[in-house]
């Protein structure tokens, strides 16, 4: 069984070069200080130093999710400010991405007045962590305009799901979803859902990506965000996100191998340089 699909008009799946997504967080309470972007003059850069570096897609995320248990829960911003965050973010990140006919946004959202304010903008991608469980009507509109769905895996909440077949059986659900409100389904992708959410802690992580090929069971192109997360952490002595770097391009290479599409990350370079160089020598032929 080959895997294939699309992150808006990018082609993802079994034998084609990962897809690496670069993070864009407009929130100030994100986990990760060195990823915040707010100013015009910072989003302006981060987009182009991205886009340089290889990222095929920019995914912008207004609200932050990280964990309450460890980070505290301030910062957590309503349906409106969410909706005005992204617009202006928006403004300037369309208007460098329109420069390259390669490269696609997506929206990190759960909230369907986000989601249609980023699709009427021409955004193709809605990255929904909640995996329609939170609104099941993001569906119907992702449908509306023929775009693409990221689903991480979710019951009720992002995270609150802890063993594999769960999580499979959860994502399933998600997908189901979609292809009833009559999503393309090529244009969906699902995320396991790597992090410390605030049902579960890090372990989960590591029996995620160590048994990722579970999920090839789906059939659809499989999202890592793995970047600087928690779990990574805990294994470099307690390390803080700034020190995470190499940790994730570690996790990020056995995900590769483990079967993993497409990878987030907020460092791009890094990441994709490390997944080329594995990549060869995984399909290397003398």
């Amino acid at each position: 069984m080959s895997i294939k699909g699309y992150l808006g008009k990018i082609e993802v799946g079994d034998n084609l070069p990962a897809c690496i997504v670069g993070i864009i967080n407009i929130s100030e309470s994100s986990f990760y200080k060195g990823s915040i972007k707010i100013s015009k003059e910072e989003l302006e850069k981060v987009s182009i130093q991205m886009i340089k570096d290889g990222a095929l897609c920019l995914d912008i995320g207004a609200q932050s999710t990280r964990p309450i248990q460890i980070y505290g829960g301030e910062g957590r911003v309503d349906a409106s400010t969410e909706q005005e965050m992204i617009e202006n973010a928006l403004n300037v990140i369309l208007d460098v991405v329109s420069s390259y006919s390669n490269v696609e946004i997506s929206v990190d959202t759960m909230r369907y007045n986000v989601a249609e304010l980023a699709l009427k903008r021409g955004v193709q991608i809605i990255n929904d962590i909640s995996g329609f469980k939170k609104d099941p009507k993001l569906a119907d509109l992702i449908a509306e305009y023929d775009a693409s769905a990221v689903l991480m895996a979710a019951r009720k909440e992002p995270g609150d799901i802890f063993l594999i077949p769960e999580i499979i059986e959860e994502l399933r659900k998600s997908v189901s979803l979609g292809l009833d409100a009559g999503i393309d389904p090529k244009k969906i992708s699902i995320d396991p859902g790597i992090g410390s959410w605030e049902a579960r802690d890090y372990h989960h992580d590591y029996a995620i990506i160590n048994q990722l090929e579970e999920f090839r069971i789906l059939e659809k192109p499989i999202y890592i965000g793995i970047s600087r997360k928690t779990s990574i952490g805990k294994i470099l002595n307690n390390a803080p996100p700034e020190d995470r770097l190499y940790g994730s391009i570690g996790a990020s290479i056995v995900a590769l191998i483990n079967s993993a599409h497409i990878f987030r990350t907020h460092d791009v370079k890094e990441t994709l340089e490390a997944i080329r160089v594995a990549e060869t020598i995984i399909n290397y032929k003398e």
